[in-house]
């Protein structure tokens, strides 16, 4: 192998690891903490974190007399690294039993990784610059860089997770260290291309000058204008903080799928492939005007339901934007590098600046902030820089056309977001965020015949988890999903609920306690809430009255319900008559409570003539081949009904599965009220392979 062709190799495997490793992490702590898009987010902002330490680690090392000392003792932790990983890929159960639950989960994760991860990463993410140094100073490896990542990065949700199981995944990232370990130590001792070592910035020539120019000019004394340094900090924080308050949106108010997740992250790489491509210089205008108009499109999209625009063209739109936006930074930011002897110090202030961002949009504006104020102060502070690129380029009389057009985009997507966030005429009652997301409270008022009220709902994210009528004998009514023909049939249709003996139910996901209307006095209702926030809302009356008016004897359990499911499990728990598990509705798919291990937990914790209910409403994912696949690997009995809009009795469409292993016993489906219809499981074709702890995806279940 040349050594051109050795450079390139080492730093595209270097990169794969990097951005593969991770979905991987995210993978494994979502079980841990809920299965919240949240915990992805807060991974992004660790591994930007990781990142920095790995750039200041390679410009660290570069500015040594001694780097190929240095480079040994780097080898002999890379090889450390892969032992330890080898480590956590056999005891990652018991190493994660410790995380999980408890106060600042945000703060959990951000450990989490750093133990899973922390060496290893830091590591690899001196990958970049240190091969690029070692090679002579050659940027235009930086567009391999992120080949290497954009691969490893796909090459997850398409080609490990599907097939390969969890603890196999671990394995063979710890054999690509020891395999990056092998080619770096061999890069360097034949010298990469050829080039010596370069000196970077702090580091002084033979005739100790500091030798840093500038690709956009010099200083008076050759070294590296302030300005630079600003941009080298700025851009990247900027795209990184665009990055991850995107990803906040998307996967929060419109497509809380995981798949997202790649998406996103996949369109940054590709914009800085493209930045870095040799001609990134030529990109800075086009982008310019082009992240202006998705801005445009964004801007107006604010003004649109997101539950009736479809959501691939809203994701899309962001995406749109996203790389429009990113490539427009990345590429300015290519035209503001240094001579390679400042590669490093480049390469140490641009990773800083993207932690930056990241910090800013993962942990400093959810702390501060309500609502998702990030999304907007990102779509507005990158259209702002755009439309200053435009004003600075050209001839005079271009850019002053160009700054006026510009401004006149940017107050007309303004006024386009600002009238469109007004849209809502019903008061929120209520608003809060927390680690889980953004919950809002409305309220509508209303009258009928027996009284006036009002009509409250509540609202996480952008999906209804409950609504109540709160107007003279109303207030008990089931509503949205849980009404008698969608998810409360498992309830009424129970053989013990006609003959009126008690019952024992366990919900999964309790929202504001709709299905604690049916409970009655000698019932016992248990349910499992993540969300602090949203169990404050159920529990406060002054809200929501459906937990506090339940006759039944009830205990709520903040926390993950796979967890405290295996502990009721353990502790040899009386089964239950029924259990609802509702955790699927809007895209929300937490993957730890749809795997086997889950079902097999259900099944057992289930009274012979028990009835498991699981509510697959979903927007996106066609769920029936899921169900048929759980049928049939166990063996039960399953029936399905799919409801209408019904907004007279406050109810919304549903898709609703039952099994139950004596279905005799049950009542007869409620489908002659014109309002439900039977779903034939039969028709439809089963996912091929159920998805288990170790392995498994629901790729396939996607609408696309």
């Amino acid at each position: 192998m040349n050594n051109k062709w050795l450079s390139v190799a080492t730093i595209f495997l270097g990169s794969f690891l990097v951005f593969g490793v991770q979905p991987m992490v995210g993978r494994t702590l979502l079980p841990v903490f809920g299965g919240t898009s949240a915990v992805w987010v807060v991974c992004l902002c660790a591994f930007q974190v990781l990142l920095l330490a790995g750039y200041w680690v390679a410009h660290a090392m570069a500015r040594e007399d001694r780097l190929a000392g240095r480079l040994k003792i780097h080898v002999g932790l890379l090889l450390l690294s892969a032992a330890w990983t080898a480590f956590v890929a056999f005891a990652k159960g018991p190493l994660l039993g410790l995380a999980g639950g408890g106060a600042a989960p945000a703060l959990q994760v951000l450990l989490c990784v750093a133990a899973l991860v922390g060496l290893p990463y830091v590591l690899l993410g001196a990958n970049a610059s240190l091969v690029q140094a070692l090679a002579g100073g050659e940027y235009r490896l930086y567009a391999v860089s992120n080949a290497g990542s954009l691969a490893g990065l796909l090459a997850y949700p398409f080609v490990f997770e599907p097939f390969v199981g969890l603890t196999a995944q671990w394995a063979g990232f710890a054999a690509g260290i020891a395999a990056y370990a092998g080619l770096l130590a061999w890069c360097a001792r034949k010298g990469a291309t050829g080039g010596t070592p370069v000196v970077p910035v702090g580091g002084t020539s033979a005739t100790g000058e500091t030798p840093v120019v500038p690709v956009g000019g010099t200083s008076a004394t050759g070294g590296t204008p302030v300005a630079a340094w600003v941009l080298w900090l700025a851009l990247p924080a900027a795209s990184c903080f665009l990055l991850n308050a995107l990803t906040s949106h998307v996967t929060l108010d419109i497509m809380p799928m995981p798949l997202i997740w790649t998406a996103s992250l996949s369109l940054f790489l590709l914009s800085y492939i493209i930045g870095f491509s040799g001609r990134g210089e030529r990109f800075v205008r086009p982008c310019a005007w082009a992240t202006l108009v998705a801005f445009l499109l964004l801007c107006w999209l604010s003004g649109h339901d997101t539950r009736k625009v479809s959501p691939f063209a809203a994701a899309g739109a962001c995406g749109a934007f996203l790389l429009a936006a990113c490539t427009f930074l990345h590429s300015w930011l290519y035209r503001a590098r240094p001579a390679s002897e400042g590669l490093t110090r480049y390469y140490l202030l641009q990773s800083l600046g993207g932690a930056a961002g990241g910090v800013a949009a993962s942990l400093v504006f959810p702390f501060i902030c309500k609502t998702l104020l990030e999304y907007p102060v990102s779509l507005f502070g990158v259209a702002v820089l755009a439309a200053a690129a435009i004003g600075r380029a050209g001839a005079r009389s271009f850019r002053i056309a160009g700054s006026v057009v510009a401004l006149v985009l940017l107050v007309l997507g303004g006024w386009m977001y600002w009238t469109g966030i007004g849209k809502e005429t019903r008061p929120v009652v209520y608003r809060g965020r927390g680690f889980f997301g953004t919950i809002e409270v409305l309220e509508a008022k209303a009258k009928t015949a027996t009284g006036e009220g009002c009509i409250r709902e509540f609202v996480h994210g952008t999906t209804v988890h409950g609504i109540q009528a709160n107007l003279p004998g109303k207030t008990r009514m089931p509503t949205t999903y849980y009404t008698p023909d969608a998810s409360g049939y498992a309830i009424c249709g129970h053989p013990k609920y006609r003959k009126g003996e008690p019952m024992r139910v366990n919900v999964t996901g309790l929202g504001v306690g709709v299905l604690f209307s049916y409970g009655r006095t000698n019932d016992y209702y248990r349910a499992y809430e993540i969300s602090e926030d949203a169990l404050k809302v159920a529990t406060d009356t002054n809200l929501f009255t459906f937990v506090a008016e339940c006759p039944a004897r009830k205990e709520i359990v903040l926390g993950d319900a796979r967890k405290g499911l295996e502990a009721e499990l353990a502790a040899g728990v009386e089964p239950y008559d029924v259990i609802v598990v509702d955790a699927f509705t809007g895209d929300n798919l937490p993957y730890h409570l749809s795997t086997r291990e889950a079902f097999d937990l259900y099944f057992k914790l289930l009274k012979p003539d028990g009835i498991l209910c699981v509510n697959i409403s979903n927007w996106h994912l066609t769920l029936e081949p899921f169900m048929r696949a759980v049928g049939d690997a166990y063996n039960v009995p399953m029936l399905g009904l799919e409801t209408r809009d019904d907004y007279a009795r406050l109810a919304f469409g549903a898709k609703v599965a039952f099994f139950c292993r004596e279905p005799d016993g049950m009542a007869p489906p409620p489908v002659d009220n014109g309002r439900a219809r039977m779903i034939d499981f039969s028709r439809c074709r089963p996912m091929a392979r159920l998805p288990t702890d170790e392995k498994g995806s629901f790729i396939e279940l996607v609408k696309w």
